[in-house]
């Protein structure tokens, strides 16, 4: 959930947290007591499939492919089957709507997105993504080089970012304020030792590429080590460097650099383009990427193929049977498919597969939990320096700050009063024990103790914050983000999760080792090419091996 990769980076009612009511600078009795709920995934839904035994199915019927999972991978599948004039497909979705972790919500004040919540313009070489987005209607022309030019609603404006230290706001990501002349000199050294990596390697690809199999093998080996050994080996070791890089790794895959891999580190900076090198716009709405989610659903044209609140009980990979459970009307049937794209959550594989089928180890994949909070306020914030930007980052914090979810409004409405902010804050941890106990914690905790929590943080940016805040809507992700840990991306390990598994394939964004929409689209998008190949159809790839 990067801002720009680069150097500028259900429900219940509830009383008031205690950080509302006293402590922070606001009355003790407000005027209008927030509302607080719970949105986003129901964490308790898929725990069913571990928890409850249910009936045998009722009913069966046949289509030739069923994707499991209507997040971006999913749908872009789905989009993808449909462009190629394939239409027997089934989407079974979990939860309530489709999306993933690109969900979103809404307020009074205005949408806002659960999770991811921007998309930087493709790469001009990632031309398979440009398709979708001319296809989507967000390519609303080309320049005189056949540069794609994108709808002006859905690009973030400026200001961009801004960063809080030493009390002050400043433009950018980069905390310059105090930096001597060696502290520049090493961002400057960073600055050139990126530009030398934006190349291709020997082999004519990108050393740094979307989707990341489709990078050189020049540098893989910096999969090997942590992205904080890399900097090490450089001499990178100016506090302000490493906290953008960290910040940058943190916000792009819920790691730390001494968590995530050297190539995940520096694919944050080069996979998409140098931002030195070109303007590189961001794709926003107020929702997030839920709008994108909206789109591609829409333009696979799935109506009722699409089926929501339904749990997969188990799949046999050699007869291609889906067995299900509708939880709207309790009722478990099955499906007979030529082919399964599973594009769930990977780790939840093994639980539906027949004992002993999964190729991959328990464990070999690591996420981190995810706090997002969307707090609604009857002003805008302010503070003292560069001014409210989309995103606004609190140097050395342990959360990632917020973006505005109603910043771009600005360019297709006259500006109303308040806003609705949206709190990122991953949980990171160095090993699968630690992670397991920042989640359960996540899930355990109670919704005002959460809200309280949300509160203090922002309070640490804008004193007076507290005696804005009309509503606060907590989403918990307690797998949002695949860690790309060293070994990861490239290992035999990172083989073993994309394996077909007879007719099933996984196609999530994980067993790419990427948390990124890019990668996403990709997995979609070979996943629903290679269902076509094996069920006797001819396919030209869309992007390229």
């Amino acid at each position: 959930m990067s801002p720009r990769g680069g150097w500028t980076r259900r429900g219940v009612l509830a009383g008031v947290p205690a950080a509302l009511a006293s402590g922070l600078g606001c009355p003790a009795d407000p005027p209008v007591a927030p509302t607080l709920a719970f949105v986003g995934p129901d964490p308790e839904r898929g725990h069913r499939l571990r928890d409850r035994d249910l009936a045998p199915p009722s009913r069966e019927e046949s289509a030739g492919v069923v994707i499991v999972g209507a997040g971006v991978a999913g749908l872009c599948a789905a989009w993808r089957l449909r462009q190629a004039g394939y239409v027997d497909v089934r989407v079974l979705e979990l939860e309530d709507e489709p999306g993933g972790t690109a969900r979103g919500g809404s307020l009074p004040r205005s949408a806002y997105p659960m999770g991811a919540h921007y998309l930087p313009v493709p790469h001009p070489r990632f031309v398979a993504l440009q398709a979708l987005l001319e296809d989507l209607g967000l390519v609303v022309g080309r320049d005189a080089n056949g540069v794609p030019e994108y709808d002006p609603r859905a690009t973030v404006r400026d200001p961009i970012e801004r960063h809080r230290h030493r009390g002050l706001w400043h433009d950018g990501l980069y905390p310059a304020s105090g930096a001597d002349d060696a502290a520049l000199a090493q961002l400057a050294r960073f600055r050139q030792r990126l530009r030398a990596l934006d190349r291709d390697g020997a082999d004519g690809r990108r050393l740094f590429d979307l989707p990341v199999w489709r990078s050189s093998d020049e540098l893989r080996g910096l999969d090997a080590i942590t992205m904080a050994q890399w900097l090490d080996a450089e001499g990178f070791d100016d506090w302000r460097l490493r906290w953008l890089c960290d910040y940058g790794c943190r916000d792009d895959y819920g790691c730390t650099i001494a968590q995530a891999s050297a190539f995940a580190g520096l694919h944050h900076f080069l996979a998409r383009g140098l931002e030195d090198e070109r303007d590189r716009l961001l794709l926003s709405w107020p929702q997030g990427n839920a709008a994108l989610c909206e789109k591609i659903a829409a333009r696979a044209g799935l109506g009722d193929a699409l089926r929501t609140g339904v749990l997969v009980r188990s799949i046999d990979p050699d007869t291609g049977v889906v067995v299900a459970w509708d939880s709207a009307s309790d009722e478990t049937f099955a499906i007979r498919a030529e082919r399964v794209l599973w594009a769930a959550p990977r780790f939840v594989l093994r639980h539906v597969l027949p004992p002993g089928r999964d190729p991959l180890p328990a464990d070999a994949l690591t996420y981190t939990p995810w706090l997002v909070a969307n707090v609604e306020l009857d002003e805008r914030p302010g503070g003292t320096g560069a001014p409210l930007s989309w995103d606004n980052v609190e140097v050395g914090g342990d959360h990632l700050g917020y973006v505005v979810a109603n910043h771009l409004e600005d360019r297709i409405a006259e500006r109303r009063p308040g806003a609705v902010v949206t709190y990122y804050e991953p949980r990171p941890a160095d090993d699968a024990a630690g992670l397991a106990e920042r989640r359960a914690a996540l899930l355990d905790a109670a919704l005002p103790d959460l809200a309280d929590h949300v509160i203090r943080q922002l309070t640490r940016m804008h004193g007076d914050i507290a005696r804005h805040v009309r509503a606060i809507h907590v989403c918990r992700w307690g797998h949002a983000m695949v860690r790309p840990r060293p070994g990861a991306l490239f290992s035999a390990t990172a083989a073993a999760a994309r394996a077909a598994v007879g007719r099933v394939q996984p196609c999530a964004a994980d067993v790419g080792g990427l948390p990124l929409f890019e990668q996403a689209f990709a997995l979609g998008v070979d996943a629903a090419e290679s269902s076509l190949v094996a069920m006797g159809h001819r396919v030209t790839p869309m992007i390229p091996t």
